[in-house]
């Protein structure tokens, strides 16, 4: 697919099936695929967190406005990302770089 094609058809996804399932093995290949993204000076400063647990999904459907995606998609992954990478790491981003 062209850029331009994927930038015209992208979708945002409002509406999940609560009833459909992916198994253990198609979620633990999204998130590799996921792994694969990726990332200014390869800082690789972002890790990802399925939720699972029914509970804690209601919990974070709450702090996310409501949003029944929260709850009803198949898969939940918050990404958490380590802001201040760029600071800590500040000798990988240069390495290599000229004087």
């Amino acid at each position: 697919m062209h850029i331009e094609d994927a930038i015209r058809s992208r979708r945002a996804v409002k509406v999940y099936d609560p009833d459909f399932r992916l198994s253990r093995e198609e979620k633990d290949e999204l998130l590799q695929l996921a792994l694969l993204a990726p990332s200014a000076f390869n800082l690789q400063h972002v890790r990802f967190v399925e939720v699972s647990d029914p509970a804690l999904r209601e919990q974070i459907r709450e702090q996310a406005w409501g949003q029944a995606q929260v709850t009803d998609a198949a898969m939940l992954v918050v990404v958490c990302a380590q802001l201040d990478s760029w600071e800590k790491n500040v000798g990988r981003v240069w390495q290599g770089a000229p004087q």
